[in-house]
């Protein structure tokens, strides 16, 4: 059994979800994870009439909606659960005015409150390490989701954000490996941009392809092939231009058609 191959479908904000479903059926991914977002396919207003209808779009092309980026809230698990969606994946803000513990805190209330939601709907949160004002480590988002039952609220290790921190690959999954529901693979460099006041080094980040990166998908890759992972593993389509604007649309896939074929070279598909 080998690890689901899943997109996120960012990108192409405005297809139908037919000819999303087609367009990355040809790509040749397992499925996809889902924004559930304003303009998307499916929005937060119409999610429990909408995800049902885009799942069973995605399944008549032979794909699935492994997890969607919605909103941590008892309709969203309960959109999952009828839709056949595992993981509702979010990030943990570190909001102003609070502390990390106290946004930990009210991270882990809110996980509470949706316990009996989680449990009927058989659908488990899946925590992601981000960057700024978000938790952004292994440790971090292990730390939030402790004493939470792992059959509710899971990690999902986005390795992209932990190469920026300086984490090695080996053991970001190590840390986050008893409660690992998903891979996010992406990857991204830092930049110097200008000086401030002080003549200091400004820096800044862009996303860019998978062999490029601070992240060595190759030993992330090595590392789940020897811990015999099988989750998803979902590349997060994201790229920009030389000019720092993000792609989208089809000026995404000659990227991410370069990085898939890198993927499965490294698992050992092709």
């Amino acid at each position: 059994m080998r690890s689901p191959i899943t997109v996120f479908t960012k990108p192409w904000k405005t297809l139908a979800s037919e000819q999303l479903a087609a367009l990355i059926a040809e790509l040749g991914f397992d499925g996809v994870e889902l924004p559930i977002r304003e303009g998307f396919q499916v929005e937060p207003e119409n999610i429990e009439s909408h995800l049902v209808e885009t799942a069973r779009a995605f399944n008549d092309a032979g794909l699935k909606i492994f997890s969607i980026a919605g909103d941590l809230d008892e309709k969203t698990v309960r959109a999952c659960g009828a839709a056949g969606v595992p993981i509702l994946r979010t990030m943990l803000k570190i909001e102003s005015g609070l502390s990390y513990f106290e946004s930990v805190e009210r991270f882990r209330s809110n996980c509470s409150d949706l316990a009996g939601a989680l449990e009927e709907s058989k659908v488990r949160i899946g925590l992601q390490n981000h960057c700024e004002e978000y938790v952004s480590s292994s440790i971090g988002i292990m730390h939030a989701i402790e004493p939470i039952d792992s059959n509710q609220v899971s990690a999902v290790l986005d390795l992209g954000h932990t190469g920026l921190e300086g984490e090695l690959e080996e053991t970001a999954i190590d840390i986050a490996w008893s409660r690992l529901s998903m891979i996010n693979l992406k990857n991204a460099i830092r930049y110097s941009d200008g000086e401030d006041a002080n003549g200091a080094t400004e820096w800044k980040r862009t996303w860019v392809p998978g062999k490029e990166g601070f992240t060595s998908w190759k030993k992330a890759m090595d590392e789940l092939k020897n811990r015999k992972y099988t989750d998803p593993i979902c590349l997060t389509a994201e790229y920009r231009d030389s000019q720092g604007k993000g792609l989208a649309g089809n000026d995404v896939i000659p990227a991410l058609q370069e990085d898939l074929t890198y993927l499965k070279q490294l698992l050992g598909e092709d």
